[in-house]
């Protein structure tokens, strides 16, 4: 497509192995002139993430590069693909940006759908404005919403859009929501009146493969941040897949479910279901849509599949009171129960949770209340979630490595 007359909008997406909405994501730019993928991971990640994801990450993903080649095609919009591996996320979103050649440049995510149109954005060009913002609603998954605080704002003004020749890739670093970069204040007298749109954020609906990539990088993130090597569990799981030929589907299926962020419930927030009319329209109906293939089965009465000795497994399931629980190999367990809660007080693994612990035989059932100790209940129970321990002895941990195995559980509530 030729550059439209007057305003150029670009669009600088950032990917990595995030494909569960990009081709929604990027459908909604159809009017635009361009846009730029900036795909890529941080070199910390690599170490983590390379045996998950099964290539080479010095080279670009065939996979994406087909995905976008055939989107430009569909779209009749330039689709640039550019892939590198980044130092950290400063250097990515400088990079991204530096490419952009529109007056208005958007910076969106992989998980962000929004609501624009080009009359918005060109109102936004004619504007004194230097930056604009959306209305950022965060949402996991059962179409339930993640805010800080029982009562709170329902949406968060997220900025994404800049006038290129006024906001530099350095300044626009200040206005994006980051972790783990440092940033200096942004001058609020910049920003346009309002939002600029309404937005969904997807951040914690995927699938396993997604869920892996996102928050292994986080958890990357958090040992880097702190300047010590990746330790804990997340090494435990690490030294199995370096020193075993795992297949692909295993790393991603136990990945996906050691760590509590990924499971779509991060610790800290409050979960609230919107009721009717409390949602713009098209953000309830777009985001039940997009969000339906995620949310069947999610929270299910009977889970099974493979864990790795000492790394936590992270589950959901029905209310219930009752649990039975039975692994392969004998060892000592360790379960903790958290109820998920509408706009109660944020959850944690840590507080108001029930701990259960027992040394079990391989395929021996283990009953289990399931209720969690609540000394003032309050707010319907969505769902359990679950985190499951198990320790075996060294040399059946050493038997499963050498043969590229792991073992499995299997548990049901009623």
């Amino acid at each position: 497509m030729e550059p439209t007359e007057g305003m150029l909008c670009s669009v600088v997406v950032q990917f990595f192995e995030d494909f569960d909405f990009i081709e929604e994501v990027l459908r909604q730019f159809s009017w635009v002139d361009e846009i730029l993928i900036n795909d890529g991971p941080f070199a910390y990640a690599v170490e983590l993430l390379g045996p998950v994801i099964g290539r080479d990450l010095g080279e670009p993903s065939r996979r994406a590069r087909d995905v976008f080649s055939r989107l430009s095609a569909e779209m009749g919009v330039p689709i640039h693909y550019f892939y590198h591996q980044f130092e950290d996320e400063r250097e990515k979103r400088l990079f991204g940006y530096g490419k952009a050649r529109g007056e208005v440049v958007l910076s969106v995510d992989a998980d962000e759908l929004l609501l624009l149109n080009r009359e918005m954005v060109e109102a936004f060009a004619a504007s004194s404005a230097l930056a604009a913002s959306f209305n950022c609603y965060n949402f996991t998954y059962l179409n339930l919403l993640l805010i800080s605080h029982p009562g709170a704002a329902l949406s968060s003004p997220k900025p994404f859009a800049f006038r290129r020749e006024a906001i530099s890739p350095e300044e626009h670093i200040n206005y994006l929501w980051l972790v783990g970069v440092e940033q200096q204040a942004a001058s609020a007298e910049h920003f346009l009146a309002g939002t600029l749109c309404d937005g969904i954020h997807l951040t914690t609906i995927r699938s396993s493969y997604g869920a892996s990539i996102k928050y292994g990088f986080y958890n990357c993130l958090y040992f880097k941040t702190a300047g010590k090597p990746l330790e804990g569990v997340y090494a435990e799981a690490l030294n199995f897949f370096r020193q075993s030929l795992y297949p692909i589907e295993l790393r991603t299926e136990v990945l996906a479910r050691a760590m509590p962020d990924a499971i779509g419930f991060p610790m800290g927030h409050v979960l609230h279901r919107p009721q009717p009319g409390e949602l713009p329209a098209a953000v309830a109906s777009r985001q039940e849509d997009l969000s339906r293939a995620f949310n069947r089965n999610r929270v299910k009465r009977r889970i099974s599949g493979s864990l790795l000795p000492s790394v936590p497994t992270y589950l959901l399931c029905e209310p219930g009171t009752d649990l039975q629980v039975a692994l392969s190999v004998s060892g000592s367990a360790r379960l903790k129960v958290v109820p998920l809660r509408l706009d109660a007080a944020p959850f944690s693994l840590e507080q108001g949770a029930a701990e259960h612990t027992w040394v079990g035989e391989a395929l021996t059932v283990k009953e289990l209340n399931l209720e969690a100790p609540d000394e003032e209940p309050s707010g319907d129970v969505v769902a359990y979630l679950l985190e499951l321990t198990l320790w075996i002895a060294p040399e059946e941990k050493e038997r499963f490595r050498a043969s590229s195995l792991a073992p499995t559980f299997s548990l049901s509530v009623s």
